[in-house]
């Protein structure tokens, strides 16, 4: 195995669990050159490795030409995608946890590995501890995956879970969770999704034996790629109805091996720097050292065409519609097209839907 320069950009709640790692291994693969901070006051007491320097300007890092690895533990966008832009351009290989750099950026910054010689690895910004990419690129390679479904934010997660246990508000839950370090002080893109469901619908959840929980799913249909992510009503049956508190889940339906569930926690810097450090493990191995494709291009995706709803009604149901199920307030329909759905709330003020995950 090759040494390994590592310039780690960021020294927040993953990066200081990541630079304490680098720090206390005894594994010769890897070397810290840079430490990237906005605040060196903050960081005066680090004892840095010999060799190392510590500094404001992620250029003098990233554009190194001794360094080999870029660790960008950056929140947001702007200087990170600056940062890692300009480390694939020097075909340098990259590991980050920045899962908005990712969600925007991704495919680009993908090809730019192709295309510079470079590496683009992620498995921190997806699903925080559960090795999920790994799984699909690797442990999956010889199947075909039908379908991807996920609970893949803690802090949304955590929230939906306190409201149907505990009974609380979502302002309380969101407080709670805040106070346990699960949501920032900002949560608007932790909480956008959920954060207009109304306690009648959580009670009509209940009712039914329901639980609403935020799902991220694709699948292949008729060689087309559907795409949802939306709060969704679960039956029991579901394998992710279990899945509560700061816990992701991924479920994996696939040819050969049928359907496969994997937990793990989606929040705290120890989790996440461990998905970080296997990264940095396999590019140490001579792993991944191109451009890793792993991106999802779509192309012709489309939302969901049909789907069943859990509806919500204190005034009464709609009429003329064949309900699968029903009680006084509530009922689940059948499966529904978006015009149909459409329709039926243009006809029936103060209805409320929320979609079954089945």
């Amino acid at each position: 195995m090759n040494n390994k320069r590592i310039a780690l950009l960021g020294l927040g709640t993953i990066g200081q669990v990541v630079f304490d790692k680098l720090v206390s291994s005894t594994n010769g693969a890897w070397q810290l050159a840079w430490v990237v901070v906005k605040h060196p006051e903050r960081h005066q007491t680090v004892l840095l490795p010999t060799g190392a320097q510590l500094t404001t300007d992620w250029r003098r890092a990233v554009e190194d030409p001794t360094v080999d690895v870029v660790i960008e533990l950056i929140s947001g966008i702007g200087v990170a995608k600056e940062a890692v832009t300009s480390a694939l351009l020097h075909g340098k290989q990259v590991i980050t946890a920045n899962k908005d750099l990712v969600a925007t950026a991704g495919t680009e910054l993908d090809r730019l590995a192709e295309l510079y010689g470079g590496a683009l690895t992620y498995e921190a910004a997806v699903a925080g501890g559960i090795p999920i990419i790994r799984t699909i690129n690797e442990g999956l390679a010889p199947d075909r995956i039908r379908r991807v479904s996920g609970i893949l934010n803690g802090t949304s997660n955590y929230i939906l879970t306190a409201i149907d246990q505990e009974g609380l508000s979502f302002d309380a839950a969101l407080k709670e969770a805040q106070a346990k370090d699960f949501a920032e002080a900002n949560p608007t893109k932790d909480v956008t999704g959920i954060d207009h469901l109304s306690p009648r619908l959580f009670a009509a959840a209940k009712e039914w034996g329901l639980k609403i929980k935020l799902l991220a799913s694709t699948w292949e249909s008729r060689g087309q790629l559907n795409y949802q992510v939306a709060p969704v009503a679960l039956n029991p049956s579901h394998p992710l109805y279990q899945v509560d508190g700061v816990t992701n889940a991924v479920v994996i339906d696939s040819d050969l091996v049928g359907t496969s569930t994997y937990l793990g926690p989606g929040a705290g810097g120890k989790a996440t720097a461990n998905s970080v450090l296997a990264d940095l493990a396999s590019l140490s191995r001579g792993e991944q050292l191109t451009g890793s494709s792993a991106c999802l291009r779509v192309e012709n995706g489309r939302p969901l065409t049909k789907q069943r709803y859990l509806v919500v009604n204190p005034t009464g149901l709609p009429t003329g519609l064949q309900f699968s199920d029903r009680h006084a307030t509530s009922a689940l329909t059948p499966a529904l097209t978006p015009t149909d759905l459409q329709r039926l709330r243009a006809t029936n003020p103060g209805l409320e839907t929320l979609a079954l995950g089945e």
